[in-house]
């Protein structure tokens, strides 16, 4: 957990130091929030929407850290929390044009008047294209959005 937190508190200041003038206004959780859509959502508003409200979701339940930089970058005694945070690949966003949506949605999900949650309090997620994990045995499913199904709890 430590590594991978020190690797995102790295990537988090580049591309504070690098990104547009208005991100020296930004904290660490909004950056955290667009990275995570950014990596684990796939092409669209909506899938981007899913991911972020997961994320969002985790930080308001008890058994998830309480900050979104935290619950981005938590190891979970089972690996990360999310793979892209500890996969060892340079994590800095490739397309400006989806990073640029991505922070848009992160903006939009930390507003006073957000959308709805299209995964209804989902806390869980994997790609549509592999085979559920075993956890998901316990869990409900709550939707197929984009490339990922959301999973809550029963």
């Amino acid at each position: 957990m430590a590594r991978a937190r020190i690797a995102a508190g790295v990537l988090v200041g580049a591309l504070l130091a690098t990104g547009p003038a208005e991100t020296a206004e930004l904290d660490h959780d909004l950056w955290a929030l667009a990275l995570n859509i950014y990596h684990e959502a796939g092409p669209g508003r909506q899938a981007m929407l899913a991911v972020g409200w997961l994320t969002l979701n985790r930080l308001r339940h008890p058994d998830f850290p309480k900050s979104l930089y935290e619950v981005v970058f938590d190891a979970n005694g089972a690996g990360c929390a999310f793979d892209w945070t500890c996969d060892g690949k340079d994590d800095r966003p490739r397309d400006p044009a989806r990073f640029a949506l991505a922070l848009a949605v992160a903006k939009e999900l930390l507003s006073a008047a957000p959308p709805p949650d299209p995964t209804k309090g989902a806390l869980f997620m994997h790609a549509a294209s592999r085979k559920p994990p075993a956890y998901t045995k316990t869990l409900r499913r709550a939707a197929v959005i984009g490339q990922n199904v959301f999973y809550r709890r029963t």
